[in-house]
């Protein structure tokens, strides 16, 4: 190798040595580059190989179908036992009249949601709930209405605290000592909810001081007219709260019924005051506050 001034590195290539060396030396990679193809599948190739995963797809859907059939055939699965809770009025075979044909059927193949619908299409539902436990149990909760009334309507109805009517009373209801509810006949379907719902929320509200009520009337103008059991007192309501003012009705009843004993009705629509409504016409109401003076 020669050096040379003018070379950056003072040096240049020895021209006795050969710039382009063999371009068939094995130890150099070729100027182009050689494809190798693959050889192509024919036709009957093709169908052999889809015929090869046919066959097995379809050995693994006979699998799983065999497996499938042989679970929903177990009769350690078939549903053997319903729990029923939450039920007081309904009884156990009633619920499991409402819920069909579960028991022997497989508990997987139970729609659950089915069920619960079965269950809250009976009036007595206010909700239910449906529940599986393997291999064999179905579970059933049940929030029952509590009737509080009978409502007269075309026929008598026992009657919630909704006003929501439940079931006709009858023979096989005849065991219930209820309130009735009147003014509800000859009404539309959403004026006679909301009377209903209105006598139904009274009862609520007194609790079990309902028990001396006889029957409440609703008036056209949203009133209450109640009558109760013991001495068939008349008293007219009008908005909640109801319980303190008929407690203290209870308080003033037999000082009120000395002062006015030809009372029509008592009427406790106002705050601190108690009127009475003399039958015989030209005398004023006497007024009794709560806390017992005129």
């Amino acid at each position: 190798m020669t050096r040379d001034p003018r070379h950056p590195f003072g040096v240049y290539p020895d021209p006795d040595l050969d710039p382009d060396p063999d371009p068939g030396s094995p130890f150099l990679r070729p100027k182009t580059r050689t494809r190798v193809r693959r050889p192509r599948r024919g036709w009957s190739g093709r169908t052999v190989l889809a015929l090869q995963v046919t066959a097995v797809l379809l050995l693994a859907a006979a699998s799983a179908w065999a497996g499938y059939a042989r679970l929903m055939k177990a009769e350690r699965l078939r549903v053997a036992r319903v729990d029923v809770r939450g039920s007081r009025y309904l009884s156990e075979g009633e619920v499991r009249e409402l819920l069909g044909p579960s028991v022997g059927e497989n508990i997987l193949t139970l729609d659950i949601e089915e069920l619960n619908r079965r269950l809250r299409a009976s009036p007595w539902v206010a909700d239910a709930t449906v529940r599986r436990t393997l291999p064999d149990t179905v579970h059933v909760l049940i929030h029952e209405r509590v009737p509080l009334a009978l409502a007269e309507v075309e026929r008598l109805y026992l009657m919630d605290a909704d006003g929501v009517l439940i079931d006709i009373y009858g023979p096989h209801t005849a065991g219930f000592d209820l309130p009735i509810v009147r003014g509800l006949r000859g009404l539309d379907e959403e004026s006679r909810a909301q009377r209903a719902k209105r006598a139904g929320f009274l009862l609520s509200d007194l609790g079990e001081l309902a028990e001396e009520v006889s029957e409440v009337v609703v008036e056209p103008g949203g009133s209450l007219r109640v009558v109760l059991r013991t001495g068939g007192d008349v008293l007219r309501l009008g908005r909640p709260p109801y319980r303190a003012r008929f407690l203290t009705f209870l308080g003033l009843r037999e000082s009120l019924r000395e002062r006015c004993p030809t009372a029509q009705y008592f009427d406790l629509r106002f705050k601190q005051r108690i009127y009475a409504k003399q039958c015989s016409p030209g005398v004023s109401p006497a007024v009794a506050s709560a806390a017992g003076g005129r």
